[in-house]
C-alpha cells in the first residue's frame, strides 16, 4: 500500500498539484487573478484552490490556499499599497500574527472548507449538482473567512462577516459565481472522462519504460535551480538598469522607491517562473506520453506484461544501477506453467491463452509493485524484483502467488500449477548469466515434483530449496 501511494503521488497527483500551485502564482501576480475593467472588478485568484479541492482533496487545496495567502502577503509588503491592503502584511499592519492569519490562515481554511465540501458532494447522489452548488458559493466562502479574520484581528477596519454577502448576490457576483461553477464542473468532468483516464494510464505506464528515471529527475532539478538563479540575477539587473535610466533622465529614486521597483520586479519574476513551471510540466507529460507509446510497443499482446526483448533490456538497465551489497538487493525469478502442453492438447489453445493471462495477472498482483514482469516465451515468465526484500517477505509472496495460481481451473477437476526458480541478486551482473542460473533452479523445482519454488544460489540448491 505504501508503494502504491508513493507511485500515485509521484506521478499524476504531484504534477497536478504543482500545476495548480503554478497557476495560483500566475494568477496572483498577473491580471488573470484580479480583473479590473471599470466599473467591474473581479477576483478569480481563489479558483486554483477550488480546483485542488475538487480534483485532489482538502490537504492539497489547503496547500494551494497557503500559496494564495503567501502571494497576497508578499504584495502587501509594497510601500505603494492602500491602508486596507497593508493589513495583509505582517510588517506593515503592526500585528504580525493577525496579518498571518488574515492572509494565509483564512486562505488555508478556505482550502480546507471547499475540499471537505467537494468530498461530500462527490460522494452524494447527483454529485454534479452539488459540485456546482459548492462552486457557486465558493467566492462567498472565501470572502466570509477573510472578512471574519479581518473583524477578529483588525476590528478598527470596520469590516465583518456581513460584508461577504455582496460576493454572493452583489452586482456582477451572480454572473461570476455561475461562471465559476461552470469552470469547475467542466474541469471536474474532464478529469473524470475516459480521455483523461487513458492519458493517466499511459503516464503511469511511462514509469516502467526507463530504469534511469533518477537521471532525468536530477537533470530536471539542475535545470530548475539554474533557471531560478538566472531569473534572480535578471531581476536585480533590470532593477539596477531602471534606476540608472531614471537617474540619467534626472529622476532619482529614493530608497523606498527603489524597494518598490524591486518588489514589482520580483512579482514579475514569480509570474514568469510560474509560467515556466507550467511549460516544464507540459514537457514532462509530453515525454511521459511518448515513453508510454514506446512501452506499449514492448508489451506482450496476450498477457499484458513485457515481451522477452523489452524485459531483458530493462533488466540490464536495472542491473547496471545495482551496487554490491552485503545482503540481497533483489531477486531474479523465473516461472513456468506445469503441464502446459497438456492444457493446449486437451482443451485447445484458447484455454491455454486464458491460463497464461490469469497467471500473468497473478504475477502482477504478487510482484507488480516491487519489480518488472515479462513473458519470456511460451509458458515461461520472468520477474525482476529490484526493491530490497527480505527472504521471509519473498517467501510469503511466492506462497501467495502459487496459492492464487492453483485457483485457476482447466477442465472440470484440474488446476493450474507453476514451478518457480528464484536467484538472489547482490550486485551488477550480466542478464544472460542470471538467466542461466535461475533456469537451473527452475528445473530443480520441476524435478522435485513441480508446484513449488526453489531459491538459490544455484550452487547450494539443497540448502535453499523450499517446497510449498
Amino acid at each position: 500500500m505504501k508503494l502504491q501511494l508513493q507511485k500515485k503521488m509521484g506521478t499524476i497527483q504531484w504534477y497536478l498539484l504543482g500545476t495548480l500551485v503554478a497557476v495560483e502564482l500566475l494568477m496572483s501576480f498577473s491580471f488573470l487573478g484580479y480583473i479590473h475593467i471599470e466599473p467591474i472588478s473581479i477576483t478569480t485568484a481563489y479558483l486554483p484552490v477550488m480546483a485542488a479541492g475538487v480534483l485532489l482533496g482538502p490537504l492539497e487545496s489547503m496547500a494551494v490556499g497557503a500559496v494564495f495567502g503567501l502571494a497576497s502577503m508578499w504584495k502587501a509588503l509594497a510601500g505603494y499599497v492602500s491602508d486596507l491592503d497593508q493589513l495583509f502584511s505582517p510588517v506593515m499592519s503592526g500585528s504580525p500574527l493577525g496579518s498571518l492569519m488574515l492572509s494565509v490562515g483564512s486562505r488555508m481554511l478556505f482550502g480546507l472548507a471547499v475540499g471537505l465540501l467537494y468530498q461530500a458532494a462527490i460522494r452524494a447522489r447527483g454529485s454534479m449538482v452539488w459540485i456546482g452548488l459548492v462552486s457557486f458559493v465558493g467566492q462567498y466562502i472565501h470572502a466570509l473567512l477573510v472578512y471574519t479574520a479581518m473583524a477578529a484581528f483588525f476590528p478598527e477596519a470596520g469590516y465583518g462577516p456581513a460584508d461577504a454577502a455582496n460576493s454572493l448576490w452583489g452586482e456582477n457576483s451572480v454572473a461570476v459565481n455561475l461562471l465559476t461553477a461552470a469552470a469547475v464542473l467542466l474541469t471536474w468532468r474532464f478529469f473524470q472522462s475516459r480521455t483523461w483516464r487513458q492519458f493517466q494510464t499511459k503516464i503511469e505506464q511511462a514509469r516502467n519504460v526507463h530504469a534511469g528515471g533518477q537521471y532525468h529527475r536530477v537533470s530536471l532539478a539542475v535545470i530548475v535551480l539554474l533557471t531560478l538563479c538566472s531569473s534572480v540575477a535578471v531581476a536585480f539587473y533590470f532593477v539596477h538598469r531602471i534606476d540608472y535610466v531614471l537617474e540619467r533622465k534626472g529622476i532619482e529614486l529614493s530608497a523606498a522607491g527603489y524597494a518598490d521597483v524591486l518588489h514589482l520586479q520580483i512579482q514579475f519574476l514569480f509570474g514568469i517562473l510560474s509560467l515556466m513551471a507550467l511549460v516544464i510540466v507540459f514537457l514532462v507529460f509530453n515525454r511521459m506520453y511518448a515513453s508510454s507509446m514506446t512501452y506499449e510497443a514492448r508489451m506482450d499482446a496476450l498477457t499484458g506484461v513485457m515481451n522477452r526483448k523489452a524485459f531483458f533490456q530493462r533488466c540490464g538497465e536495472i542491473l547496471r544501477e545495482l551496487r554490491p551489497a552485503g545482503t540481497s538487493t533483489g531477486y531474479f525469478v523465473m516461472v513456468d506453467l506445469d503441464w502446459f502442453k497438456e492444457i493446449n492438447d486437451r482443451h485447445g489453445h484458447p484455454e491455454g491463452d486464458r491460463a497464461l493471462r490469469e497467471v500473468a495477472a497473478s504475477l502482477r498482483e504478487a510482484f507488480g509493485q516491487d519489480g518488472i514482469i515479462g513473458r519470456l516465451g511460451g509458458d515461461e515468465f520472468g520477474v525482476m524484483l529490484y526493491a530490497p526484500m527480505g527472504r521471509e517477505v519473498l517467501e510469503v509472496c511466492l506462497y501467495q502467488f502459487l496459492r492464487q495460481v492453483r485457483r485457476i481451473r482447466w477442465g472440470e477437476e484440474s488446476r493450474v500449477t507453476c514451478s518457480v526458480g528464484v536467484l538472489p541478486v547482490t550486485g551488477p551482473k550480466a542478464v544472460e548469466e542470471l538467466y542461466r542460473q535461475v533456469d537451473r533452479l527452475l528445473y530443480q523445482a520441476k524435478e522435485q515434483g513441480r508446484d513449488q519454488y526453489v531459491i538459490g544460489p544455484a550452487e547450494e540448491p539443497a540448502a535453499d530449496g523450499q517446497s510449498v
